[in-house]
C-alpha cells in the first residue's frame, strides 16, 4: 500500500469512529445490511424474469452529512467493515439517486436521506428503480435529459393531466372499457405531440418511466392492489406540478400494468425498440394519428366524456398567477448582471419534482448543484439553464470573485487558481489563472 492509500485510509477509519463514537455509523451499518438484504431477495424472486438479467449489483448508499459511502461490493479507496465496505465521494461526485460510473465500474447510488426507514414498499421501489438504471444501458435503453419544458406551459399542463385522467379511467374500470380508456389517453398524447413536436416524451419516459414501473412491479406490493396504488396515483398527480421532469413515474407505471393485463410479453417489444405508446396502439389495433384537426376534435370529445373543464379551469387560473413569477426570472436572469457557467461536462443535480419555470430562450430550475472543474455552485432560489444546453446564469456575485462566494441565491465554492472574471459589462464568467 502506498502512502497515499493509507493516508485516506486512515482518514475514513477516523471519520468512521467519530461515528461511531455517536452511534449514528452503527446505526446505519445495521441498517444498510438489512437494505442490501431486501434488495438482493428481491431481485433473487424477480431473478432476470423481467428484463433478462438480476438486478442486485455494485451499490453504494451515501450519507450526505459527511459524503460517507456504505457500499455492498469491494472497490479502490473503500475500507471492509462489518461485512460492508466503507469511503468518502470524492467531491467531485454528486450525491444523487442514479448510477454512476466509479473506479472502473457501474454503481446504483442512493442518497441514504431519500431512503424510507418506515415504508418499506417505498424503500424497495426507489432501490429497485435506481438499480435498473445500473443496468439500463445493458438492455438497450440509453439515459436522455427531459426536453419536456412544454409540460410545465399551460396547454402541456392540461394536456398531460388530461392522459393522467384517462388512464386512471382504464386502471379503474370494471367493464371491458380499458382498451377504450387506455385509446382515449393515447390520442391525447398524440394531440400534444403534434402541438409540441420539439419533444422527447417518449424516450424520456423509458429512461425514468421504466424503472418506476419495474419498482412497483418488485417491490412486494401486493399484487391485487397494485392497480388501486396506481390509480390513486394518478388522481394525485393530476394536481400536482412540475411536471417536465416526473411524468414519467405517473404514466409508465400506469400504461405498464395496462399492458400487463391485455398483452403477454410486451416488455420485449420495448427491448426490440418500440415505445409505450406504439406498443399501446398496438395493443388496441389502431395507428398513430398525425391529423392534428382530428385529434383536437378527439380531444374535445374526450374532455366532455370526462367532464374536465373544471380541471382546465384550475390549470388556467394557476398559470395565471405563475406569470409574475416567470416575469420576476425575466428581469433577474435576463435584464441584470449575470454570472454565465458554460457546460463543459458539469454534473448537474436537481430535484425533479420542482417545477421548471420557461422564460425566454431557456428555463429556471429553482434548485440545483453544479459541480465543474472549477468547483461547486449550490442554488438556493433560481438558476437559468439555456434550452440548447450550453451554459447556465446566475445572478453576478456582490463583491467576491475567488475562494467561498455566498450570495442571497447561491454559494458558490472555487477551485484554487479560479476566480470570477467580467468579460463585459454586466458579463461575468469563471476563468483558471
Amino acid at each position: 500500500m502506498n502512502w497515499k492509500n493509507a493516508i485516506a485510509l486512515s482518514i475514513v477509519e477516523c471519520l468512521l469512529n467519530i461515528s461511531l463514537t455517536k452511534g449514528q455509523t452503527t446505526t446505519d451499518l445495521t441498517l444498510a445490511k438489512k437494505y442490501f438484504y431486501e434488495l438482493d431477495s428481491l431481485a433473487q424472486v424477480d431473478n432476470g424474469i423481467l428484463w433478462g438479467t438480476n438486478l442486485y449489483g455494485a451499490t453504494m448508499f451515501v450519507l450526505p452529512q459527511n459524503r460517507l459511502i456504505i457500499a455492498n461490493q469491494p472497490a479502490k479507496g473503500l475500507k471492509f467493515k462489518d461485512s460492508l465496505y466503507v469511503g468518502i465521494l470524492p467531491e467531485a461526485i454528486n450525491i444523487a439517486n442514479t448510477s454512476v460510473e466509479w473506479n472502473g465500474k457501474s454503481w446504483t447510488m442512493v442518497n441514504w436521506d431519500a431512503i424510507s426507514s418506515n415504508d418499506k414498499y417505498s424503500r424497495q421501489k426507489l432501490l429497485i428503480h435506481e438499480s435498473w438504471h445500473r443496468i439500463q444501458k445493458d438492455i438497450g435503453i440509453l439515459p436522455v435529459m427531459t426536453k419536456n419544458t412544454h409540460l410545465d406551459e399551460l396547454q402541456g399542463s392540461i394536456l398531460l393531466k388530461l392522459e393522467f385522467l384517462a388512464l386512471n379511467h382504464a386502471i379503474s374500470d370494471k367493464s371491458d372499457k380499458s382498451k377504450h380508456h387506455l385509446s382515449n389517453a393515447l390520442n391525447i398524447r398524440n394531440y400534444r405531440q403534434q402541438m409540441f413536436p420539439d419533444n422527447n416524451e417518449n424516450v424520456f419516459e423509458l429512461h425514468e418511466g421504466l424503472p418506476e414501473y419495474t419498482g412497483f412491479k418488485l417491490c412486494g406490493i401486493d399484487k391485487t392492489l397494485l392497480p388501486k396504488v396506481i390509480a390513486k396515483q394518478l388522481e394525485l398527480a393530476i394536481q400536482k406540478d412540475g411536471l417536465a421532469n416526473s411524468f414519467p413515474y405517473i404514466t409508465a407505471p400506469a400504461y405498464g400494468l395496462l399492458f400487463d393485463k391485455l398483452k403477454n410479453n410486451w416488455l420485449s417489444d420495448v427491448i426490440n425498440g418500440f415505445d409505450l405508446p406504439t406498443i399501446g396502439h398496438q395493443i388496441i389495433g389502431t395507428s398513430i394519428s398525425t391529423d392534428t384537426a382530428t385529434l383536437k376534435k378527439r380531444v374535445s370529445a374526450i374532455i366532455s366524456e370526462y367532464k374536465a373543464n373544471s380541471l382546465i379551469n384550475n390549470e388556467t387560473a394557476k398559470f395565471e398567477l405563475e406569470k409574475q413569477l416567470a416575469n420576476k426570472y425575466e428581469n433577474k436572469f435576463l435584464a441584470n448582471s449575470v454570472l454565465i457557467i458554460k457546460n463543459n461536462n458539469i454534473q448537474m443535480g436537481f430535484n425533479p419534482q420542482e417545477k421548471i419555470i420557461p422564460i425566454t430562450n431557456g428555463v429556471v430550475y429553482k434548485t440545483m448543484k453544479l459541480t465543474g472543474e472549477w468547483g461547486i455552485a449550490e442554488v438556493k432560489s433560481g438558476i437559468f439553464r439555456a434550452n440548447d444546453w450550453t451554459y447556465f446564469l446566475l445572478p453576478a456575485p456582490s463583491s467576491s470573485y475567488s475562494g467561498k462566494i455566498i450570495e442571497p441565491d447561491y454559494n458558490l465554492t472555487l477551485n484554487d487558481g479560479w476566480k470570477v472574471v467580467e468579460i463585459k459589462k454586466g458579463k461575468y464568467t469563471l476563468v483558471k489563472n
